[in-house]
Parts: structure tokens; C-alpha cells; sequence
């Protein structure tokens, strides 16, 4: 047979010897050493009414007995002075020693789902554009770091910026989000950093790789997940792991972007809460999310009691975990 036609050897015996012998070796020098730890976790909150009573910051704190790394508060468009840049919020969160958090929302949130005004295509257009520059220039006046968490959840169904409602597509989503952050690069408003959530997925949600405007125009990606235990007819209770593990690891396939949990928490009714806190945050966060860089506990009681409150059991709980070196964590 010519030399050309004969089928090549790739890996003789003696090959595949060196092969299993060194092989061992550099894995062995790759590795982390052991023990080595994961970058701690930067452990946040919404607070109630925090921070423009920023007596609910000290509250917190005397409850949990640390300070939160994140302070994360809601703004919606429409409503007057409340819409508007407020560096007053921003310097009672850092005077606190925490990074500010905004959720900013482009809807009146007194009016429902579907509001042609605030469809995705408006924003895109420019139908918004006064308000958003004078934003951006006031953020860039600030200077100081902040998260700017914009139209969150979009790939549910309960947001006039979801896709699939209030005549958007999922193609309207990531046209109206680099129009804004556009807005912001041209008004010089760096020191913001931009916060890409999503609700964990579900049947019938939005695909997130449609929904996802690129490395390009994201700093951080998110998820919002809760355990709603029985206190809904038709919820069932869920460890942590088990509300969020499918969609970070979505999203891990999805961007190399640090992550965070932004809206975490979970119900009293139908497990031990408790449990719920130690297990998911001391245990299940390292082994199963280890994409996670941050943290913000949904402190209120609104659908059910999600406050780390809720009983002396979970309070107990949630103060070990913020004594804990795994979440001592501080937000770049």
C-alpha cells in the first residue's frame, strides 16, 4: 500500500503510556489548590421604603447583624419626582457602606400590562428620549458607581417590556436596551453598571438567548426566582437549587458575565424556612451556583411573608448566613 493511503497511527502504545503517566500530573498542577475558596458573595437586600428612610437600613442591620453589601430599591417612568435621578438615594445607600442597586422600570405601575406608551418600539424610537438623557447625564454627574437594573423579568409575561406583550417581540426587547444604554455612553454615565435580569425560566417563558443584547451592552446578567412553598394553590415547595440551578446554568451557556441572584426568597407554608436558607446559601450556592457573585433578599411581605422575619427560626438562619466568610462579598 502507498505510503500516502495507509491509515495513520495516532496514539502508538508507548503514546498512550506517556499519555496515562502525565496526564495525572498537569491536571493535578492546573487544579485549584485544595481548599482554595470561591470569591465571597456580595449578600444584598430590597428594604422597604430604604433608602429614602434610610432608618430601614439601620433596621435591617440590627436584625441580621451585618451590613448589606447591595441596597437595591424600584423607580418607575411616570411618576414626577419619584421618575427622576435622585442623588439623594444613591448618597444614603453609600453612606451606608453599601453599592446602590436600582430597578428601573419604563411603565406607569399603577396601570397594568398593556401600555402603548411604554411598548419596547416607543422606547427604541425615541418617544423617551428627553427623559432618559436627562437620566443619563444626571448619572454621569454623579460619577460614583451604581447598578442600574433595566426592564427586569423580560421574559415573562406581567411587564409592559415583555415580549409577546403589549406588541413587543423579543427583537423589540434588545432594540429598546441598547437604545437606552446608547443614550447613556453618549452622555458619558460609565459609572453605571448595567444589570440584565431575568425571571428563572419556565414553561412558555421567552428563549433568553433572544432576549440577550450581547456582551457588548450587559455588565452583569440576573435571575429572580422564589420558593412559593403552599402559600399559592399553585405553587409547591422547592429548594433553592431547585428554583434557580436550570436557569444559571441557561445562562452560564448563555455569557461568561458575573451573576447574581437579584429577587430571591422563600415562603413559610409548606416546608422549614429555616432549612431553606441554610441548606440553599451555606451548602447548595457553592456546589450547584457557582456563577453567583451576588445576592439581594426580596424583603417584604407582600405575597406571603418572603421578610427575613417571617419567623425567629428563618431570622436565625439568615443572621448566620451573613456571618459567614462565603458571603462577605463587595460589589466592583
Amino acid at each position: 500500500m502507498p505510503a500516502l493511503c495507509r491509515p495513520r497511527v495516532l496514539f502508538s502504545p508507548s503514546r498512550l503510556l506517556a499519555i496515562a503517566f502525565v496526564l495525572p500530573l498537569l491536571c493535578q498542577f492546573l487544579a485549584p489548590p485544595a481548599g482554595a475558596a470561591a470569591a465571597p458573595i456580595a449578600l444584598g437586600a430590597f428594604i422597604p421604603g430604604a433608602p429614602g428612610d434610610i432608618a430601614q437600613i439601620d433596621n435591617y442591620r440590627s436584625r441580621v447583624g451585618a451590613d448589606p453589601a447591595i441596597v437595591m430599591w424600584y423607580q418607575d417612568w411616570a411618576h414626577g419626582d419619584d421618575s427622576r435621578f435622585s442623588r439623594n438615594n444613591l448618597a444614603a445607600v453609600n453612606a451606608r457602606g453599601a453599592m446602590p442597586l436600582l430597578t428601573w422600570e419604563p411603565w406607569n405601575y399603577a396601570d397594568g400590562v398593556e401600555q402603548s406608551a411604554y411598548s419596547l418600539k416607543a422606547i427604541a424610537a425615541g418617544a423617551h428620549d428627553a427623559y432618559i438623557t436627562q437620566w443619563a447625564s444626571d448619572a454621569a454627574e454623579w460619577g460614583k458607581p451604581f447598578y442600574l437594573r433595566f426592564a427586569h423579568e423580560m421574559n415573562g409575561n406581567w411587564y409592559p417590556w415583555a415580549g409577546g406583550v403589549n406588541g413587543n417581540t423579543a427583537a423589540d426587547y434588545v432594540a429598546a436596551w441598547r437604545h437606552v444604554v446608547t443614550i447613556f455612553r453618549q452622555q458619558g454615565a460609565t459609572n453605571v453598571r448595567w444589570v440584565w435580569c431575568a425571571n428563572v425560566v419556565y414553561a412558555g417563558s421567552t428563549a433568553l438567548s433572544q432576549l440577550y443584547p450581547g456582551d457588548a451592552w450587559v455588565d452583569w446578567v440576573a435571575l429572580d426566582g422564589y420558593n412559593w412553598g403552599t402559600s399559592q394553590e399553585w405553587s409547591g415547595w422547592q429548594s433553592l437549587a431547585s428554583v434557580f440551578v436550570a436557569s444559571h446554568d441557561e445562562l452560564a451557556r448563555l455569557t461568561a458575565k458575573p451573576m447574581m441572584l437579584s429577587e430571591v426568597s422563600s415562603a413559610e407554608a409548606g416546608g422549614n424556612k429555616a432549612n431553606w436558607i441554610t441548606q440553599g446559601f451555606l451548602t447548595d450556592m457553592a456546589k450547584r451556583l457557582p456563577r453567583i457573585r451576588a445576592i439581594i433578599w426580596f424583603n417584604e411581605n407582600k405575597e406571603t411573608d418572603w421578610r427575613i422575619t417571617s419567623s425567629d427560626a428563618a431570622a436565625n438562619a439568615f443572621s448566620k448566613v451573613a456571618a459567614s466568610a462565603q458571603f462577605k462579598g463587595r460589589l466592583p
